[in-house]
Order: structure tokens, then C-alpha cells, then sequence
């Protein structure tokens, strides 16, 4: 009895090491080689929006985040980056922050699972571009004397609210004006631009040209709506004021907007256009010491506020 009870117990164990064996054998995955193991979505975060190839729906500092949904339970490595210009950068933690306007942004994403003779990976290139802005076109118009004597600072608010110095600006020139009348009087030369404007002063003594005024030109771009802004001129003198008389003046206005919105119609709705007249004022040696004085104390300030439509509206 013993003998058939030990015999037994080795056929059973020998049953059990057999089950266990068939049981690993059979939970051994199959090598799997799979260049479609997933799916990456693009989502504009800050407009709730997917972002698919062609797709216009971004503004500046607009969040965009990467997901990636794969078809097996695995930890994928990921490796995301997006060409803006001629830069590329790569995106950190799933997460880009649109930085530039008027760019086409080329998202390139890869994910990958490699163990053994499992090859699972992803891939997807899309570009999207950033098109919507408001342009808004400032001027100075300074006289030639005035332009000699001070320098000219430039701050303005960008899309985040923040100022910074002229050097700094996307754009600007000392540019001249194509279509300015003048006329001499008195020794002075004065500005106008409209011709038949011109020829109805009574008070030109010399003959009317058609030379240029000195203009400062900023063409200041706002890739993000919803927003207000402003430009601020401020000025240092720069030269001293000789004992002779001088031609001063300045005048600060904006152009028309120029705006690129999904919203059908929107506007710049406080710009009505007028004929410029601009002209200096004949001042002594010591009128316009005093008219620098005041000047390097002020501020010539245009503010806008810019809706979610793009529309545009002058503010105090």
C-alpha cells in the first residue's frame, strides 16, 4: 500500500509540473510588429479645438497639447517637436505655447514600444498655420527741427500686456511720406496732403512742391484677440537749441486697421478717414527750449482695445 500511495504522489506531481509548464507556455505573448499602434490627436487648448493638417485656428500664447491613445497597454516612448520658421523645438511634457505670428507651424510626433521582437510605433506630421491678426499702422509726423532736436522713445503693450522699449518693436523706420505737399513761408517749410488743400492757403510765398515729411512709421502687429493695447511716445532732447528760429511741431494718429478674422465683417470702427493737414509753428530760440521742456514731460498715447472678434475701438 505504501508503494502505490508514493507512486501516486510522483504521478501527480509530475501532472501539476506538466499543467504549469502547458499554463507558461501558453501566456507567452507572440512577437508583434505594428507601425500603426496608435493615434495622436493635436487640441488647441485655449480654443477647444483639434487641430488637423491645414488647420488656421490658432492665436498667439494659445496653449496646444499632444495626446497619443495607443492600441496595447504598453509605455510607448514618445518624441514630439514642431518647425516654426526655420527653428525647431522640441515640445516638452506634451505642451506648446504659440509664440510667433503669420508662421506655419509643422508638428512632427513619434511614439515607439521596443521589447525583445515586439515593434509597436506611431507617427504623424501635420502643419498648421497662424493667420489671424489685427495690424494697426502708427505715425508721427515731426517736423525736419524737431526731428534734429529729440529723440523719439517708443513703449507699447503686447498681446500679453507687457511694454517694452522701441528696440524691441517687430517694426519700425523713419520713413517719408509719398504724397506731401509743401510750401515755403517765411523761410519755413510747411506740410499738407492734399494738393488742392495746398493750393488754397493764401499764406504760401514760395512755390508748392511735392517733397516729403518725416514720418515714424510703427506697423505694430496683434496675433491675439481680446485684448487692449496701447503706444506710448515719449522724448529726450538730444541736441541743444541754437539762437535761431526754428520750424517745430508733431502730430501722433493712427491708420486704418487691417485685420484678418474668422469673423465675417469685423472692423476697425472708430477710424474715419480725413485729409491730414500737418504743418509746424515758426518759434524763437527760447519758445522752443520751452516747447522740449514741455515735451520731455508728456506722454503722446493712442490706446485700442481689440475684441474676440478682431474688431477695433479706440479707448480712453
Amino acid at each position: 500500500m505504501k508503494k502505490i500511495y508514493f507512486g501516486f504522489l510522483a504521478t501527480a506531481a509530475i501532472c501539476v509540473v506538466a499543467l504549469f509548464t502547458a499554463c507558461s507556455s501558453d501566456s507567452k505573448e507572440e512577437p508583434i510588429t505594428d507601425n500603426s499602434a496608435g493615434e495622436f490627436k493635436i487640441i488647441n487648448a485655449t480654443r477647444g479645438v483639434e487641430l488637423e493638417n491645414g488647420s488656421v485656428e490658432l492665436y498667439k500664447n494659445d496653449v496646444i497639447k499632444i495626446q497619443f491613445n495607443s492600441k496595447y497597454k504598453k509605455t510607448f516612448k514618445t518624441d514630439y517637436s514642431v518647425v516654426v520658421g526655420k527653428d525647431r523645438i522640441a515640445i516638452e511634457n506634451n505642451e506648446f505655447v504659440v509664440n510667433k505670428g503669420d508662421e506655419t507651424y509643422t508638428f512632427t510626433l513619434k511614439a515607439s514600444f521596443d521589447e525583445g521582437d515586439t515593434h509597436l510605433s506611431a507617427s504623424k506630421t501635420i502643419a498648421v498655420q497662424q493667420k489671424y491678426k489685427v495690424t494697426v499702422p502708427y505715425v508721427l509726423y515731426i517736423t525736419e527741427d524737431l526731428k534734429d532736436l529729440v529723440k523719439v522713445n517708443v513703449d507699447f503693450s503686447n498681446e500679453a500686456g507687457k511694454t517694452y522699449p522701441m528696440e524691441d518693436l517687430p517694426g519700425y523706420t523713419f520713413e517719408t511720406h509719398e504724397d506731401v505737399y509743401t510750401y515755403d513761408d517765411e523761410g519755413f517749410t510747411y506740410y499738407t496732403f492734399n494738393k488742392q488743400q495746398a493750393e488754397s492757403y493764401d499764406v504760401h510765398a514760395g512755390p508748392m512742391t511735392a517733397k516729403t515729411a518725416p514720418m515714424l512709421v510703427l506697423d505694430i502687429p496683434y496675433y491675439r484677440f481680446g485684448i487692449d493695447t496701447e503706444v506710448i511716445l515719449t522724448y529726450q532732447q538730444k541736441a541743444d537749441v541754437e539762437e535761431r528760429d526754428y520750424n517745430i511741431g508733431r502730430e501722433f494718429q493712427r491708420k486704418k486697421a487691417s485685420i484678418v478674422s474668422p469673423t465675417e465683417g469685423a472692423n476697425d470702427k472708430d477710424w474715419k478717414y480725413t485729409l491730414p493737414m500737418f504743418t509746424g509753428k515758426s518759434m524763437t530760440s527760447k519758445q522752443t527750449k520751452d516747447y522740449i521742456s514741455k515735451i520731455v514731460k508728456e506722454k503722446d498715447v493712442i490706446k485700442l482695445r481689440i475684441d474676440v472678434d478682431g474688431n477695433v475701438t479706440e479707448r480712453n
